[in-house]
């Protein structure tokens, strides 16, 4: 309690040389003039109803981890076989609906190709080999994927598949390379 009167008595003593100080001087400022529009009254609850309608629309995010092996992907690559003594190759687009691991499961997709076939020559009369174009129908496939081109930017498969040779209604196997950018 003693130095409550000491603190009293050096605000006494101090104040006259608060009031000392010249005062800054005043300086005008000028603004250029502004103008207040008149905005019409805003109902806050149709934007926010809009921004719920918008947000509904929006399509969730996609799964981090799909749930699914099934997957649509789009593969071109050729392939060469021999079967029954026909030798075959071919280049087709394949689509693949599943994938498990690194293997990626087809359905029948179309090719085009030519094959050696043994037929009857009737002028000589005798078989003889002769070079046809035809079309394939990859009936079933499996691939493989081997790796990444990442100068293509594209995965690369190495693939397995049973095949149909529609002009001579044959079927075969045969091994090729497709790729894909998925």
């Amino acid at each position: 309690m003693r130095g409550l009167p000491a603190a009293a008595a050096l605000l006494l003593v101090s104040a006259p040389l608060l009031h000392a100080a010249a005062p800054l001087p005043v300086r005008l400022l000028e603004l250029a003039p502004t103008i207040i529009t008149a905005r019409p009254p805003a109902s806050f609850d149709l934007i926010d109803y809009r921004s719920a309608e918008a947000a509904a629309r929006a399509r969730p995010p996609a799964e981090v981890r799909p749930h699914t092996i099934f997957g649509i992907k789009h593969h071109v690559g050729f392939g060469g076989g021999y079967d029954n003594g026909v030798v075959h190759a071919t280049a087709g687009f394949y689509v693949t609906v599943a994938e498990w691991g690194r293997w990626n499961f087809g359905i029948p997709s179309p090719a085009i190709g030519v094959g050696r076939y043994h037929v009857y020559d009737p002028r000589r009369r005798r078989g003889v080999v002769r070079e046809e174009s035809s079309i394939f129908l990859s009936l079933a496939s499996v691939h493989y994927r081997a790796g990444h081109l990442a100068a293509w930017g594209m995965n690369w498969y190495v693939n397995l598949e049973q095949v149909l040779d529609m002009r001579r209604n044959m079927a075969g196997s045969q091994i090729g390379i497709s790729f894909s950018r998925k």
